[in-house]
């Protein structure tokens, strides 16, 4: 019983379907092609038998006029005797309609063509197309041909036509029941699909079939939409985890001053001193949800709205200018290799935001007296800009992570800052399209950007 509602509903779904209904359109539309093209070769081979028939009635009826008057009769009873049965009909009529001559059962109306009803012996009827004239000698002479080659014609094509519209009706439905099936199958297993993701499986893909159709293209956008979903998923989760673990510390340094001022100061001057170190644990801790909502700002892509021409080699130039006397002062060297007159499309105010992150990461972990370069250069397709200092660097297995949330290597835990820097950078070259990459300046960071063709440079 259940397998018969199964069924039931499939083909009710197979009907409904938007396959099977154009497969259903397209073979009514078959079938008024194939009326209509009945139509016209009927038409078209009706009237060029009609020709042909009046034709030959025509010389028929040249050649008996052109007999004399007095052997006309006994033309007309030659012509019979040769083809008794048909398939021509002759008659000569005096003027009170009494037959003379011929096999026509009786005399036309009048003049002109006329179709007639012809017994044929036995016990057969036939109609016969008459032309009938009156002679110079006061008789009317009427000759026929009898129809029945064009009526059998006329049978034929009917039949062909109809066994032609009904064969091609019933093909266009098969075609879109196994259309309309190949669709249901697919698009039942992209609603499976969906299914498993509404229920929390986010590690679920739609599969192709590999023709590249529409079903493929579809699949392959569905898929990088659910990867983006995945991703900004498991990154909320990731940062839920993060602010439970990295913000603790400095609230429990909050919680621990404020208790420590409420059992041990005694004067205004302490009490003041100890709500300052407060504000400034609460404008750290502030300061640490301004860089995750910028950062979850940057990674929903709502920037990119705002993006403009950007003038990379002067955004670059204006920062050596500002932090080239700020390495002098702590006895560094900034080398600064820029090429010209290079744009790209992206948010200025992030850009700039990527690369001081970029400079102020080189100037917090290395020693004073580190020289650092700046490159920006002009590549096939875009451009690509390197940073490199001569620090201690990442080491090689780390580069992959360091760009995560509240990321801190051991070696950074003694200096300032929350490791949000790295991941802001990865949100910012994630929304330009660009590439980051981490490697060995032998001795020392290298941090490679490039810029791919929607952010190429131009001369």
């Amino acid at each position: 019983m259940t397998g018969g509602a199964g069924g039931d509903r499939d083909g009710a779904s197979l009907l409904r379907s938007s396959a099977f209904q154009l497969a259903a359109m397209q073979a009514g539309l078959f079938a008024l092609i194939a009326l209509l093209l009945f139509a016209i070769t009927w038409w078209s081979v009706r009237g060029y038998v009609e020709a042909q028939v009046r034709r030959a009635i025509s010389d028929e009826f040249s050649e008996v006029v052109a007999a004399p008057a007095g052997n006309r009769a006994t033309a007309i009873a030659g012509m019979v005797a040769q083809a008794p049965q048909g398939p021509l009909y002759y008659g000569l009529f005096d003027r009170g309609g009494h037959r003379i001559a011929g096999d026509l059962s009786h005399m036309p109306a009048g003049p002109g063509w006329s179709t007639l009803t012809q017994a044929v012996p036995p016990r057969d009827r036939s109609r016969v197309l008459v032309h009938a004239e009156w002679l110079d000698d006061g008789r009317l002479l009427a000759i026929g041909r009898d129809r029945r080659s064009a009526d059998k014609l006329d049978a034929l094509l009917q039949e062909a036509f109809l066994w032609a519209g009904a064969a091609s009706v019933f093909l266009a439905l098969l075609g879109g029941v196994f259309t309309a099936r190949s669709y249901l199958r697919r698009v039942e297993a992209v609603a499976t699909a969906a299914a498993r993701i509404a229920a929390g499986d986010l590690g679920v893909r739609v599969s192709g079939s590999g023709r590249g159709d529409e079903f493929d293209r579809l699949a392959q956008a569905l898929n990088g939409m659910l990867e983006r979903i995945q991703v900004l998923v498991e990154g909320v989760r990731q940062v839920s985890s993060d602010i439970a673990h990295d913000l603790r510390t400095p609230l429990a340094h909050l919680r621990q001053r404020l208790e420590s001022a409420t059992r041990t100061a005694t004067d205004v001057p302490t009490f003041r001193a100890a709500a300052e170190r407060a504000l400034a644990d609460v404008d750290g801790v502030l300061a640490t949800f301004a860089a995750l909502l910028r950062i979850a700002q940057v990674e929903s892509r709502q920037r990119r709205a705002g993006f403009s021409a950007v003038d990379l080699s002067a955004l670059l130039d204006s920062l050596v200018g500002d932090y080239a006397p700020l390495m002098e002062d702590q006895g560094r060297v900034l080398h600064a290799n820029l090429d010209r007159n290079i744009h790209m499309l992206g948010d200025r105010a992030l850009l700039t935001q990527m690369f001081v992150n970029l400079i102020e990461n080189a100037l917090r972990h290395t020693p004073p007296g580190t020289p650092v370069t700046l490159l920006l250069e002009r590549q096939a397709g875009g451009c690509r800009v390197t940073l490199a200092d001569a620090g201690p660097g990442i080491p090689a297995e780390a580069r992959g992570r360091v760009v995560g949330r509240f990321v801190r290597l051991d070696a950074a835990r003694s200096t300032p800052g929350s490791g949000l820097g790295l991941a802001l950078v990865a949100a910012v070259v994630d929304l330009h399209g660009a590439t980051l990459a981490f490697g060995d300046a032998r001795p020392g960071l290298q941090v490679q950007l490039e810029f791919p063709t929607s952010g190429a440079s131009r001369p």
